[in-house]
């Protein structure tokens, strides 16, 4: 008896069996992929404190469930930003840099986030956030796999063709995809822009305004790192001298205006500079209505307005 309670005690120790293959790189994961065939499922997280991640890894994506529908899809790779630090002793400040770049490029503002990749690690979704169960958290990696196999039917559609007819297949293929995946596809994106001397499709440039977007949001990850964890009135009021210089610059690319716009926002809301925090975000909603982040402005503003008006 003492032994088979023994027994019980270390399986619910041990936690819920892994449903996906995990690896610790995203080389490990390109090359375990290759070799089973199958896709990759990188997991923004934050192992030892955001709860919704604990929820994400351990309630769905190791849940039977998840396994019996995607365990031979996918190989896992987390990328964590721990909050301990025992554990962030062990990420070198270059490795923490490129961990962050790799968060911003897909526009994840809050943990956890997936991104789905193919076996050659080239994105074809990004799912934000978690959900309450398995069932409701599913369709959502289906729906990638769908515009995967969506991706390939029009790259393969594209084989054969030549000139403007070939570019303008590649170009159905990119567009079944999301728009913070589509700039990755350098190769694909290079020669559309080959055959498309007159850009008819819009491609010239395309990767210039993505480095561009990078390079912008890296300055601007470094200057509210800078004036993290100081909130006195003189730290803030420095806080927005700073964003009003960053934001001065006109070629700002408009996700990075956006965010600088909101942060500008949130430093009012500390200030309890109501009506200022307010007309930054409304300035920050108007440069992209219809981003992520303009929908939760827009959820923001209303918030405030219906408080305004009850006052």
């Amino acid at each position: 008896m003492k032994t088979i309670t023994k027994i019980v005690l270390l399986l619910a120790l041990a936690g819920p069996a892994l449903a996906l293959p995990e690896v610790a790189t995203m080389a490990e994961a390109v090359a375990s992929a290759k070799e089973k065939n199958c896709n990759i499922f990188v997991d923004f997280t934050g192992t030892d404190w955001c709860t919704a991640c604990i929820h994400l890894r351990n309630k769905i994506v190791n849940s039977p469930e998840f396994e019996k529908a995607f365990g031979d899809k996918f190989v896992l790779v987390p990328v964590d930003f721990p909050r301990t630090p025992e554990l962030l002793a062990k990420i070198t400040p270059e490795e923490m840099k490129e961990r962050e770049a790799l968060l911003y490029s897909y526009k994840i503002e809050g943990l956890p986030g997936v991104v789905l990749m193919d076996s050659r690690g080239l994105p074809f979704e990004v799912i934000y956030g978690t959900r309450r169960t398995p069932e409701d958290y599913m369709p959502l990696v289906q729906a990638g796999l769908d515009k995967l196999a969506a991706r390939d039917a029009a790259l393969k559609a594209a084989d054969g063709k030549t000139g403007l007819a070939r570019a303008a297949a590649l170009d159905a293929a990119l567009k079944v995809l999301p728009k913070v995946c589509r700039d990755k596809y350098a190769s694909v994106i290079a020669e559309i822009n080959k055959l498309d001397p007159d850009n008819t499709l819009g491609y010239k440039g395309y990767g210039d305004s993505t480095r561009d977007r990078i390079v912008q949001q890296e300055a601007f990850r470094e200057l509210m790192t800078s004036f993290r964890g100081k909130n006195t009135p003189a730290d803030l009021q420095a806080c927005i001298k700073k964003l009003e210089e960053f934001l001065s610059n006109p070629d700002l690319v408009p996700e990075v205006r956006q965010e600088a716009l909101r942060a500008m926002g949130d430093t009012y809301a500390f200030m309890q500079n109501i009506p200022a925090m307010i007309k930054a975000y409304e300035e920050a909603y108007k440069v992209a209505p219809e981003s992520r982040a303009g929908q939760i402005l827009k959820r923001n503003l209303d918030y405030y307005s219906r408080m305004m008006q009850q006052q």
